[in-house]
C-alpha cells in the first residue's frame, strides 16, 4: 500500500478552506447602495459692485422767487415774483459701487441738460406798464455720495452732495411791447439730495427711477440798466429805472429714469452662492 505524500493532504485542508469561506460569503447580505443625497440649492445673488455709465430722461420743474429788494418807480421793495415752470431734462451719468452685502455704498456724478424756462408777469404801480422776470437753467451738475440697500437684483439707495447750475435771468420793463431787457448769466452752487430704485436685468445693464432735490439758495442780482417809458407808449425808453437789485431764491426738482451699463472689476454680475 503507498502511502500518501503530505503535501497532497496539505493541498486537500487548504481547498475545504476555500470552499468553506466562499459558502459562507454566499450567506452574507448583500451591501446597501449608498443614499441618495439631493443637490444642494445655491442661489444666484446678483453683486453690485462695479463702474457704470449711462443715460437718463425725465422732467424737472423749477421753482424759483424773485424778490425786490429796493423801491422803483415801478415796484415797491418787498415785491414777490414765484415762477414755477417745468419741462424735459436729459442728461448722462457715471459712477461706482461697492457692495458690503447687503449694503452698497459708491459715488456719482451726473450732467444734466435743461429745457426748463419760465416768465412771469408783476404788477407794477404804474397799470401801463408791468415787470417779467425770466428764469431759464440751461443745465445742471452732481457730484454725490450714496448708500443703499441691495435686494438681490434691486437696489434701494438715497444720495446728497453737491450741485452746480448754469442759469440766464431777465428782467423786461414792459409797455405794450418789450421797452428794455437785461440778461445775466450765473452758474449757482448748492446742494443735493435724493434717491431711487434700480434693477439689475442684466450682468451689465440696469434700469433706474430717481428722485432729486437741488437747493441753490437765495442770490441777490442787480439789474441796473433798465428804463421805461412813463407814458407806456412803445417808443424808445427814456427814463432810466435805475438801481434794481433782486433776491432769487432757487430750488429744481428732478424725476428722470435711466439706464446704466455696468463695467466690472473682479465682481459685477451675478454669482452663485456657496
Amino acid at each position: 500500500m503507498r502511502r500518501r505524500s503530505p503535501g497532497l493532504l496539505v493541498g486537500i485542508v487548504v481547498a475545504a478552506g476555500a470552499l468553506a469561506t466562499a459558502a459562507s460569503a454566499a450567506d452574507l447580505p448583500v451591501p446597501a447602495a449608498p443614499a441618495y443625497v439631493p443637490p444642494v440649492y445655491r442661489p444666484v445673488v446678483y453683486d453690485w459692485t462695479g463702474i457704470y455709465g449711462g443715460v437718463h430722461l425725465g422732467v424737472g420743474a423749477l421753482d424759483d422767487q424773485v424778490t425786490t429788494l429796493t423801491t422803483t418807480a415801478l415796484q415797491p421793495a418787498g415785491t414777490a415774483t414765484r415762477l414755477s415752470p417745468f419741462s424735459l431734462v436729459s442728461g448722462a451719468q457715471a459712477g461706482f459701487n461697492v457692495e458690503f452685502a447687503p449694503f452698497v455704498v459708491g459715488a456719482e456724478g451726473t450732467f444734466t441738460w435743461s429745457n426748463i424756462s419760465g416768465t412771469q408777469v408783476t404788477t407794477s404801480l404804474l397799470p401801463t406798464i408791468s415787470e417779467n422776470s425770466i428764469s431759464t437753467p440751461r443745465w445742471y451738475a452732481t457730484a454725490t455720495g450714496k448708500i443703499g440697500f441691495a435686494a438681490n437684483d434691486f437696489l434701494f439707495y438715497a444720495k446728497g452732495g453737491a450741485a452746480l447750475m448754469n442759469v440766464r435771468y431777465t428782467q423786461q420793463v414792459a409797455a405794450g411791447g418789450i421797452q428794455s431787457a437785461q440778461t445775466l448769466v450765473d452758474n449757482r452752487s448748492g446742494f443735493t439730495v435724493g434717491g431711487g430704485i434700480e434693477f439689475g436685468m442684466t450682468e451689465n445693464l440696469s434700469a433706474r427711477v430717481e428722485y432729486d432735490f437741488l437747493d441753490f439758495g437765495t442770490k441777490t442780482y442787480n439789474f441796473n440798466n433798465l428804463a421805461f417809458n412813463a407814458a407806456g407808449s412803445t417808443g424808445t425808453p427814456a427814463t432810466p429805472l435805475g438801481p434794481f437789485p433782486v433776491s432769487i431764491k432757487s430750488f429744481t426738482h428732478l424725476l428722470t429714469v435711466g439706464l446704466n451699463y455696468r463695467f466690472n472689476w473682479g465682481g459685477g454680475g451675478a454669482y452663485v452662492t456657496k
